[in-house]
């Protein structure tokens, strides 16, 4: 698949046929990925492959109860949802918005059916914080680990399979290194599920805002 076609025809997968992804498609995923930039090639990402029902199922049921929380404040409206896959403007309470939250439970409901769930880590020793002294949250320290789990979305989509990716899980830490047997230093990134996608559940093309919502020139005064 070329390069700008997989970057527009990557959506979240939120349903996934019940049968599993072959180790050797996986590989190639991971040997593709695996050459992303990051800060002075320090690579410091780890993923755990988990395919195994039981620890499929904890993970889940970890990942549900975040979920759960949230959800719980988007139907209040709470937390305002900006579009969906598909593209589309959302204000709570209306279709659309209704219809993606219903999406998104129906994929945490179920994750432990999804047949890959790949647990990605950042070293913390890799890290280079460099807006460590900045009066808000840095985004800027595992920013690395992100440039791999893009590229991990990507390489799935050239191989046909269906991703989706999701911080919740992070919240959750100390429970997921147990289950894992993380080491010290280690910090949960993010969980990607991966699978054979329903076709027909399938988003077939993504819309997103135009560039010049979003691209300045000089400044923030001056549109694109």
């Amino acid at each position: 698949m070329e390069l700008y076609q997989a970057m527009r025809h990557t959506p979240s997968c939120r349903y996934f046929e019940d049968r599993p992804v072959d180790d050797a498609v996986l590989h190639r995923v991971f040997d593709h990925a695996r050459f992303a930039s990051s800060g002075g090639n320090r690579q410091g990402w780890r993923v755990v492959v988990v395919t195994e029902p039981s620890t499929r199922s904890a993970i889940a049921e970890l990942h549900f109860g975040q979920w759960q929380a949230h959800l719980g404040e988007a139907r209040e409206g709470a937390v305002r949802h900006q579009g969906d896959d598909s593209g589309n403007k959302m204000e709570h309470g209306t279709e659309s918005s209704t219809r993606r939250l219903d999406r998104t439970d129906d994929f945490a409901k179920r994750l432990d059916e999804v047949p890959v769930l790949l647990v990605v880590y950042a070293m913390l020793d890799t890290l280079a914080i460099t807006d460590r002294e900045l009066d808000r949250p840095s985004i800027v320290g595992g920013g690395s680990v992100y440039t791999f789990v893009q590229n991990l979305l990507l390489a799935c989509t050239a191989e046909g399979l269906g991703s989706a990716l999701t911080t919740l899980l992070a919240a959750e830490q100390p429970q997921v290194d147990e289950l894992l047997g993380a080491p010290d230093g280690a910090a949960l990134a993010a969980l990607i599920a991966v699978g054979h996608p329903v076709a027909e559940r399938q988003y077939t093309k993504l819309r997103r805002n135009p560039v010049e919502d979003f691209v300045f020139r000089d400044d923030f005064g001056r549109c694109w």
